[in-house]
């Protein structure tokens, strides 16, 4: 058991670091996971199973997930020819739309 402890305990303490220590930011939140994961190894070994699976639920299936799809939407992209063949029908569209809508209010 105490051996179980140490090797979850070795294991967030070098992914923490790696978490601020990695250069690329997608690295890093993936070290995180890791981090809340082994977390998460902690609580079982309290016996504390309920901390433990809200810490993979919330943490490691929601925060991080949150996390990585920032990072992926907030990177930034590189820029072709931006120019746009089908505005005119969309501002047709867009008027019909508006239309409609303005007449079921």
């Amino acid at each position: 058991m105490e051996i179980a402890f140490w090797i979850i305990a070795i294991t967030c303490i070098v992914s923490a670091l790696l978490v601020v220590g990695v250069k690329n930011i997608f690295h890093s939140s993936l070290w995180l996971i890791l981090c809340f994961l082994s977390v998460a190894g902690v609580f079982l070994l309290l016996s504390a199973d309920f901390l433990a699976a809200v810490q993979i639920l919330i943490y490691i299936g929601a925060i991080s997930v949150l996390i990585i799809l920032a990072i992926m939407l907030t990177r930034e992209v590189q820029r072709g020819n931006l120019t746009n063949k089908l505005k005119i029908p969309a501002l047709f569209v867009v008027t019909a739309l508006g239309g409609i809508m303005t007449y079921m209010l």
